[in-house]
């Protein structure tokens, strides 16, 4: 019996508490391995964008998509370009673009994360920006038809937050964090601040006060909170494609 299968069958939970933070180590000294190399600070920032990309992609079921891209509303109203955004990959596809300069309709989108090598004030307004340019589009829903009738669904609150290495005050995601986290409330309010070395700040809740996680293992559970927070949100509503088609009206 090899060493991981006898740690597995002898305490399991801690195998799989070492296996996640094997998961978290490798990343972080991918993102500062990556440092050390590239010399050029907008080279470097795409590659931490693609890190952080392929780890949601990772861990996402294969429904979502992640990418770098733009949103689009049926009246041609855009957002900049987004970091990391998380759509569905089942019912809607891209309207146009290519690579890292796709359109994707607004009604598709389940999440907007923006990446910056640290977590700071002008960095939280960045991101919360970001959100309220993608928050306020345009969303259509189109009738579902079934046995049970015809429903209308309602558009899905757009889940926004901020990704990095680490945070730049002394105490982490202490008070000073918070007291710039939550000054942005409404189109601009964060849901989830995560990072690879301090831990993460969840807001996924708007009933429960952000709650702070800290110490090893948790750029993972960061990534399993959005899960939950994803899987509460079932599926996009049906794009009303007669209204994209109105633009040729």
């Amino acid at each position: 019996m090899n060493k991981a299968k006898q740690k597995s069958k002898l305490d399991g939970k801690t195998f799989l508490k070492e296996r996640f933070i094997d998961v978290e180590t490798a990343f972080i000294e991918d993102l500062e391995r990556e440092q050390r190399e590239i010399t050029h600070p907008a080279t470097l920032g795409d590659a931490w964008e693609n890190a952080w990309i392929q780890l949601l992609i990772k861990y996402l079921p294969t429904r979502y998509r992640v990418a770098k891209a733009f949103a689009v509303d049926s009246l041609g109203n855009t957002t900049d370009q987004l970091d990391c955004l998380i759509y569905d990959a089942h019912f809607t596809p891209a309207l146009f673009g290519k690579d890292n300069h796709i359109y994707v309709p607004a009604e598709a989108v389940y999440a907007t994360f923006e990446v910056k090598p640290e977590i700071n004030a002008s960095h939280l307004k960045y991101a919360a920006t970001k959100a309220a340019s993608l928050r306020k589009l345009k969303r259509t829903s189109a009738p579902l038809e079934s046995h049970l009738g015809v429903t209308n669904k309602t558009p899905l609150p757009i889940i926004a937050g901020l990704l990095g290495m680490k945070a730049s005050w002394q105490d982490g995601l202490g008070k000073k964090f918070l007291q710039q986290f939550n000054k942005f409330q409404g189109l601009e309010k964060l849901d989830l601040v995560l990072t690879a070395k301090n831990g993460f700040c969840d807001a996924l809740d708007e009933k429960v006060t952000p709650t702070i996680i800290e110490g090893s293992g948790t750029l993972v559970r960061g990534l399993f909170r959005l899960l939950r927070a994803l899987r509460t949100k079932a599926t996009v509503v049906a794009v009303e494609w007669e209204k994209y088609e109105d633009v040729f009206n």
